[in-house]
């Protein structure tokens, strides 16, 4: 396929990595998952390979040459630092020693030859879902995503960047404690976090918070319900079906998650006071029915101001399962960008036709101080899957068509 130039979007998990590809136009090539195992749990060497072949793959279901590709966007899990520099305390998927403090940012940049740009995965889905939101307007606006899953990720994006902080560690909304008046029911116990912490928002609205919180104590109201007779584990994993088929102690979980996840955006509210509110995870998969009664269980927790409430909205994270290698895309496009005109405001979007070096020395990606917009792909009506979120009446130029203007 010929293209001018592309960036490629890596989202490394658990067990797989899913990739995309983003080209000069403006269009994800790819509209479907693209998955290859992870390796993970087999150590350092083995993933930054498996992150290879993720490339290697997206590029030969496109047709695209390795030497068309101008950068490489990457999320993983945490916790590790902003540059891609994984805890010296190891994480739940980095499980194996040698990934205590190791530089997966810089490993896959020294095996691709590329500069490689790195988000924790919360953190690309949430500037994904800003930016196919937003679209030509992401740059004048915030936003604050919260994903459910195995614990409780985010991201804070402030004038269409993704905000790291002093440390990497913005954004961690898993670990905010949240106020558990009226969510507790009586004689519940605190509940805790394996950050150490207690009552935060993740000791809840996890799958981590149901296991070691919230179905241990309801299975001590619903005594005889089946679920007790399984290993927490494997019953916590099978509490959302249950919800899903109207079983009462399972909602009673799923109602204690979702007044979690609102006043978590209720404090959101008044330190930030974004513009919208995104919620992601397992929850957005779920069986619409019940999808639709757990988001009007967050939003009747969301206590907003009135002006807030007429500014601001509470969707969904879009395409879930490609949120997070998109989001990278979308940061390593950003990234060339500033590389070649700097910092821009929202009304001036950088050409998106750049020839940029191919390695990366001194800065490596570090958007969360750039003000730069960045326009993504969307799915409305009457647009074709993959194209740019931009106003219909405009035309993006090309390379060469910006060469000869």
């Amino acid at each position: 396929m010929p293209v001018d130039w592309v960036v490629i979007g890596l989202d490394n998990g658990g067990t797989t990595n899913n990739g995309t590809i983003l080209d000069s136009s403006g269009r994800f090539l790819l509209d479907r998952m693209a998955e290859v195992p992870s390796d993970v749990r087999d150590g350092p060497d083995k993933a930054i390979q498996s992150l290879v072949v993720s490339v290697e793959q997206v590029l030969g279901l496109t047709g695209v040459p390795i030497t068309a590709v101008r950068a490489v966007g990457l999320d993983t899990p945490g916790p590790a630092s902003g540059d891609g520099v994984i805890s010296s305390k190891g994480a739940t998927n980095f499980g194996h020693a040698g990934w205590r403090g190791f530089d997966i940012r810089g490993a896959l940049a020294e095996r691709l030859g590329l500069p490689v740009i790195y988000n924790n995965d919360g953190n690309s889905a949430a500037l994904y879902a800003h930016h196919v939101r937003f679209g030509p307007e992401s740059g004048q606006r915030s936003s604050v995503a919260a994903i459910v899953g195995t614990g409780l990720g985010g991201g804070i994006i402030h004038a269409g960047q993704v905000i790291k902080g002093a440390a990497g560690m913005a954004g961690e909304l898993g670990h905010v404690p949240i106020p558990l008046d009226g969510l507790l029911d009586t004689g519940q116990l605190m509940p805790a976090c394996n950050c150490g912490q207690s009552g935060d928002a993740e000791s809840v609205a996890s799958l981590t918070g149901i296991q070691n919180n919230l179905l241990p104590y309801w299975l001590t109201r619903y005594e005889g319900h089946e679920l007790g007779g399984l290993p927490v584990g494997k019953a916590a994993k099978l509490v959302r079906k249950y919800a899903e088929e109207g079983d009462e102690m399972a909602l009673a979980i799923f109602r204690q998650q979702a007044t979690a996840l609102g006043r978590l955006f209720t404090i959101a509210a008044n330190f930030l006071d974004p513009d919208a509110y995104f919620l992601g995870g397992g929850v957005v998969e779920a069986a619409p029915h019940f999808r639709d009664w757990f988001f009007a269980e967050v939003r009747a927790n969301t206590v907003l101001r009135e002006e807030q409430a007429r500014a601001a909205e509470i969707s969904l994270v879009p395409d879930l399962d490609m949120a997070g290698a998109r989001g990278s895309a979308v940061a390593a496009r950003d990234w060339l960008i500033r590389q070649e005109h700097g910092v821009k405001t929202a009304g001036l979007l950088s050409p998106l036709g750049l020839f940029l070096r191919r390695r990366d020395h001194d800065d490596h990606g570090e958007a969360s101080r750039l003000i730069a917009l960045v326009v993504i792909a969307v799915r409305t009506a009457g647009r074709e899957a993959g194209t740019l979120a931009r106003a219909d009446d405009v035309t993006l130029a090309s390379h060469r068509q910006r060469q000869g203007a």
